[in-house]
C-alpha cells in the first residue's frame, strides 16, 4: 500500500523522521513526532484529519500516559505521509493501528481520528529506559501492552501502568528470582508454543488467587519492599507472584506431559504442588481451591493425534480450550477468569 493520502490530505512528510518503536503506543508514537518537529499535538492532529478527544483535549496531552489515538484507513494513510513510513510498517510497530482496530471505510471518506481518555484494550507501559537510550529517543516511550506490565531483561528493569504513583520502574538487580521466572515464561512459549504461554497464564492466575486472599505472605511481602512498594499494592501483584507463578507453570507442564489424569494421578500431582506451596510459605488449605479448579477443566485427555510426546505441539485438556484465548492479557489466555483486583469474595 503506498503512502497516498488522497485528494486533500498531506503531501510531504515533515522535516525530521521518528521511527516507531515495535509494541509502541500510537499517541506515544504522535506525540514524539510532533514534538521532534516543534509542534504542539494540537497541531500535529489538524494535519491527520478531523476528530474528538476526551471532554478535555488539554489533558490528553498533558497525560499521554493514560490515553491511546485511533484512526481510520484515511487516517491511517494521513500519518504514513507525514511520519514517512508504510502504512503496513506503521501497523506493523503500532498495535493499535492494527487491522482489527480500523474501521473500514470507503475510498473517499474523510480522514478521521479518536482519542478517548483510556484504551479501548491493553495497557500503557513505560518502555525500558536504557533501552530508548540505545535508540536515541531521548523522550518517554509506551508500549501498549496486553498485560499491565513489562520486562526488560537487558537492563533488569520492570514496568508497568502505575501513571505516576510510586516508582516509575522497578530495579531486578535485587530481585534475581523475578527475572529467572520471565526467562522462564519465554522459554515455555519458544518450547510450547501457545500451549506454553497457556500454562504460565494459568499458573499466574492462580498465584493471582493466593495473593488476593493471603497478600501477607513473607516472601511477597520481602519482596514488595525490595522492590519499593507498599506490599498490599496491587501493583505489587504481579512483580512478587512472578517466580511461584513460574514454577507453577512448570509443575503444570509436567502434569500435562505426564497424562495421568486419573484420581491417583491428579491427587499426587496436587500433594505435590502443597509441598511446593509449604516451601513457598502459602497456606495450603486456603491455596488449594484454584489448583482444585485447575485440575477439574485439564482432567481430560487432549486428542490422541496431538500426543504431548511430541513436545510440540502441546494441546491442552478440551476444559482449558474452551475457556482460554489464544490472544490478549494473562487473564484472557488462562482458563481460569478471575482478574487481578477482584475482591477476595468473588475469587
Amino acid at each position: 500500500m503506498l503512502n497516498d493520502p488522497g485528494l486533500y490530505g498531506p503531501r510531504r512528510p515533515l522535516p525530521l523522521r521518528v521511527p516507531p518503536v515495535p509494541g509502541e503506543s500510537t499517541g506515544s508514537f504522535v506525540n514524539r513526532l510532533a514534538h521532534a518537529n516543534g509542534l504542539s499535538l494540537a497541531a500535529f492532529l489538524d494535519r491527520v484529519g478531523q476528530g474528538e478527544a476526551s471532554a478535555d483535549p488539554g489533558r490528553v496531552e498533558k497525560y499521554p500516559q493514560c490515553t491511546e489515538m485511533y484512526v481510520n484507513e484515511a487516517g491511517l494513510r494521513y500519518l504514513a505521509v507525514l511520519a514517512d513510513q508504510p502504512p503496513l510498517v506503521l501497523q506493523q510497530d503500532l498495535p493499535s493501528l492494527g487491522t482489527d482496530r480500523i474501521p473500514a471505510g470507503q475510498e473517499e471518506e474523510s480522514a478521521q481520528w479518536r482519542w478517548p481518555w483510556e484504551p479501548l484494550s491493553g495497557h500503557l507501559v513505560r518502555y525500558c529506559p536504557l533501552c530508548g537510550d540505545d535508540l536515541d529517543i531521548g523522550e518517554a516511550v509506551r508500549l501498549m501492552s496486553p498485560d499491565s506490565w513489562q520486562v526488560c531483561l537487558r537492563h533488569g528493569y520492570w514496568s508497568d501502568d502505575s501513571r505516576g504513583r510510586g516508582p516509575d520502574f522497578v530495579h531486578l538487580a535485587e530481585l534475581p528470582e523475578t527475572m529467572a521466572a520471565h526467562r522462564v515464561r519465554q522459554q515455555l512459549a519458544e518450547q510450547w508454543g501457545p500451549a506454553g504461554e497457556e500454562l504460565f497464564a494459568d499458573a499466574f492466575q492462580v498465584a493471582v488467587h493466593w495473593w488476593t486472599r493471603m497478600p501477607d505472605t513473607v516472601c511477597w511481602v520481602q519482596r514488595a519492599w525490595t522492590a519499593g512498594l507498599d506490599a498490599r499494592e496491587m501493583r505489587a501483584a504481579p512483580v512478587v507472584i512472578y517466580p511461584e507463578a513460574a514454577e507453577l507453570a512448570r509443575a503444570m507442564l509436567d502434569f500435562e506431559c505426564a497424562g495421568q489424569r486419573d484420581a491417583a494421578g491428579r491427587t499426587q500431582w496436587l500433594a505435590r504442588v502443597e509441598q511446593l506451596m509449604a516451601e513457598w510459605g502459602v497456606d495450603v488449605a486456603e491455596g488449594r481451591q484454584p489448583l482444585l479448579v485447575w485440575l477439574r477443566r485439564h482432567r481430560l485427555e487432549p486428542p490422541a493425534a496431538a500426543n504431548p510426546a511430541n513436545r510440540c505441539p502441546l494441546i491442552l485438556a478440551p476444559g482449558h480450550d474452551r475457556i482460554a484465548s489464544r490472544a490478549g492479557s494473562v487473564s484472557q489466555r488462562s482458563c481460569l477468569t478471575w482478574e487481578l483486583g477482584m475482591a477476595a469474595a468473588d475469587l
